[in-house]
């Protein structure tokens, strides 16, 4: 996939921004605050995901406009295709001028982020690594979406269920209510860690892979393991098991936690529960990692997750690090600006020193918002 050219009008600081990036790496280089990370953040928007940064959809918007608008022509799968999001009063979509919801640029538009926050994939507890799985199974598997829509809306109404039958003093009325929803819940609960642990096995091997070239360490050798909530019947896998047999043991699950779930007024096990354990040497990472180790692990999980979407669709995403050079030693820096990379690729740093731009790739500063193109002059390049 490459994206050929890109718009962006009052998207945060960036108040007109048109960009013809190379079909390699893409350096943006400039001070602190001047808008690279939002570039990036317009970029992975298309994408029809969530932001990677914490913001309203009203933070979108410049300071003093009513709409910010977004706009790419890019190639996928040899077709030239544009991709078009308008952000105010509510977020429209358009996929090749045709109207559609944001949710159905996921798996039209492909682009894997990376920032200085991903580091909370190793370091934080189970829900980030949760919401890496769930994402990029999605890119891959657009309708997957509407599974975990369907799971947390089943699962609300379980739980809130949950807490009326307590509060009113005669929860065994209200057994047969919950026994409905708990076989709702075991259909699609069954989808989610059915899709987790078929991932979780694709993602495996080349994750490793990356990581020892990262790392340049054979000897300590980087695994991933799924821990479901609700464990697989003994000797099997939940990749394998087959729809009726996995939704009856997870409604057995459900039956076995149900004096649990009364006392903590919410369901205790399932798929919403689970976490993927990321081992290096045997070792969790999360615990005994170092950052660099951490750092590493997370590039090489998101790199992967980059060569499954490649396999699956035939198409290599977008690669996009934001500010991750500074952090990185100069081992990995040169991999990631020299090694051999599946797509297309967008850096981000402070220092234009830090980035080689290979042959093939682009230099852009930022300021004010504002992209240059540094032009050559008497051998050096002048920029503004």
């Amino acid at each position: 996939m490459r994206l050929r050219r890109l718009k962006i009008e009052n998207f945060r600081n960036l108040a007109a921004v048109d960009l013809t990036p190379s079909a390699g790496v893409n350096v943006i280089y400039g001070a602190n605050a001047q808008g690279k990370t939002n570039l990036i953040e317009a970029i992975y928007l298309l994408t029809g995901q969530k932001s990677f940064r914490a913001a309203r959809e009203s933070d979108f918007l410049r300071f003093g406009s009513g709409v910010a608008r977004i706009e790419a022509d890019f190639t996928c799968q040899n077709r030239e295709k544009t991709a078009a999001l308008a952000i105010g009063n509510k977020k429209q979509a358009w996929l090749s001028g045709v109207e559609c919801t944001p949710g159905e640029l996921t798996g039209e538009f492909l682009a894997v982020v990376f920032s200085p926050n991903e580091l909370a994939l190793i370091q934080e507890g189970p829900a980030e690594r949760r919401a890496f799985l769930d994402g990029a199974i999605s890119q891959v598997m657009p309708r997957y979406l509407a599974t975990l829509g369907t799971m947390s809306r089943i699962l609300l109404q379980r739980n809130t269920l949950i807490t009326d039958m307590q509060k009113s003093g005669n929860a065994a009325a209200m057994e047969t209510l919950l026994e409905t929803w708990d076989r709702s819940f075991a259909r699609v609960a069954y989808s989610v860690c059915h899709a987790r642990a078929r991932f979780l096995k694709r993602l495996a091997p080349p994750a490793a892979e990356i990581y020892e070239s990262i790392c340049k360490r054979s000897d300590q050798p980087f695994s991933l393991a799924y821990q479901p909530s609700i464990p697989a019947p003994q000797g099997a896998d939940w990749a394998e098991i087959p729809p009726a047999e996995g939704e009856a043991h997870i409604r057995s699950a459900l039956a076995a936690a149900r004096l649990e779930d009364y006392k903590n007024y919410c369901t205790t096990v399932g798929p919403h529960r689970d976490n993927m354990e990321v081992s290096i040497a045997g070792i969790s990472a999360r615990s005994f990692g170092s950052q660099g180790q951490q750092r590493s692990c997370a590039l090489a999980l998101k790199l992967a997750q980059c060569r499954v979407m490649e396999e699956t669709l035939g198409e290599a995403p977008i690669i996009l690090l934001d500010d991750v050079l500074s952090e990185l030693d100069r081992t990995r820096r040169e991999y990631f600006l020299h090694g051999e990379h599946p797509g297309q690729v967008f850096i981000t740093c402070c220092d234009r020193g830090a980035a080689r731009t290979p042959e093939d790739g682009a230099a852009f500063r930022m300021k004010e918002g504002q992209l240059y193109l540094p032009q050559k002059r008497a051998g050096k390049r002048k920029e503004p």
